[in-house]
């Protein structure tokens, strides 16, 4: 440090090592036309100054900030809240840090956060948008590194992440077909596939699952919901007993909202799995301690997260944005106590 408890300036680096402030500037830009000899001298002043942390001069020297940005719909749905650890994990293997937003499924505060970007505050975007239109691709045009995350299928010029909804709800149908359910109800589920979603995709699993194995769609069995909740869950149950539809297999397109059929159903003391299977998606934490335990599919945030790191890391390494790809991560099934495999 230099003298009293004042913290080192350039002027002192350049001082100490017998250089301009220039070429101190030109090293920590990385200059590539400078002596070997010079670079150990002003190296050597910046550790004895303790200028920046050797991380820090690393991020100086590369123009990089050791800062990911990450954007998510809502942090209290659990599964983005768990996402988020599991990017910060991720993250940290590399020496980096996640600066954390929510948009709180707005559109215009996901297009706030492309935007953002162009300050450079920090080395790249993990998007994941739930409101982004078509028309609003040129919003995320840029060089900066950028992963999309999410069904939100619209043509981003990106990689773009994304769990096996359709095929992970297929497999969970065919699952209670297999245990012998014939009225499977879908909570949280839509019929209208105008635009791509969570919902609109994990229901076309369900609905391909009942025409491979040549059952009819019974629209009423498509329960709508408005936030994906334990209230709401425990809601479509309510109301599908009061217009006398006994469902024997409910497939809940969230784990919180399988959490609220499962509590409803005890409450009218209906037995889960006996007389009601229930599956649930995204296996969060809770999943394993309900009563009884929850069956769900396991959509794999942790792979989820380490192959968007790894992506901007790797556009950062190469210095330019990668073309839009799509890359799928693989499901599993979580067999637990509330529908068991057969």
């Amino acid at each position: 440090m230099a003298a009293g408890s004042r913290k080192p300036t350039l002027h002192d680096v350049a001082k100490r090592a017998g250089v301009s402030v220039a070429s101190v500037s030109n090293y920590l830009n990385d200059y590539p036309y400078m002596k070997p000899a010079t670079r150990e001298r002003i190296q050597k002043a910046i550790d004895e100054l303790d200028y920046v942390t050797n991380q820090q001069a690393r991020n100086l020297r590369s123009g990089r900030t050791g800062l990911i940005s990450l954007s998510l719909p809502d942090l209290n749905q659990i599964y983005f809240a768990e996402l988020a650890e599991e990017t910060i994990k991720q993250a940290r293997e590399y020496g980096y840090r996640v600066i954390i937003e929510s948009t709180g499924n707005d559109r215009q505060r996901e297009i706030d956060s492309a935007r953002a970007m162009a300050s450079n505050m920090t080395d790249g975007l993990i998007l994941s948008p739930t409101q982004l239109r078509a028309e609003d691709v040129h919003e995320l045009e840029g060089d900066y590194p950028l992963v999309v995350l999410g069904e939100r299928l619209f043509g981003a010029p990106a990689p773009h992440v994304m769990i096996a909804n359709e095929s992970a709800a297929q497999a969970v149908t065919e699952h209670l077909l297999k245990a012998g359910c014939r009225t499977i109800a879908v909570v949280g589920g839509t019929l209208d596939s105008s635009l791509p979603s969570s919902r609109s995709m994990r229901t076309k699993g369900y609905v391909a699952a009942l025409a491979d194995h040549g059952r009819p769609l019974r629209p009423e069995l498509v329960r709508e919901t408005g936030e994906w909740t334990s209230a709401e869950g425990a809601k479509a149950v309510r109301d599908m007993y009061a217009q006398g539809i006994r469902p024997d297999g409910i497939f809940a397109l969230n784990d919180l909202l399988a959490m609220g059929v499962i509590s409803q159903l005890r409450e009218m003391r209906v037995r889960v799995p006996e007389s009601v299977r229930v599956v649930g998606f995204d296996d969060i934490d809770e999943a394993k301690y309900t009563i009884p335990t929850m069956t769900t599919v396991d959509p794999d945030r942790a792979q989820v997260a380490k192959l968007a790191i790894e992506s901007i890391l790797k556009q950062l390494d190469d210095g330019a944005r990668a073309p839009q790809s799509r890359i799928d991560v693989a499901f599993q099934l979580k067999y637990r106590a509330s529908s068991p495999q057969v």
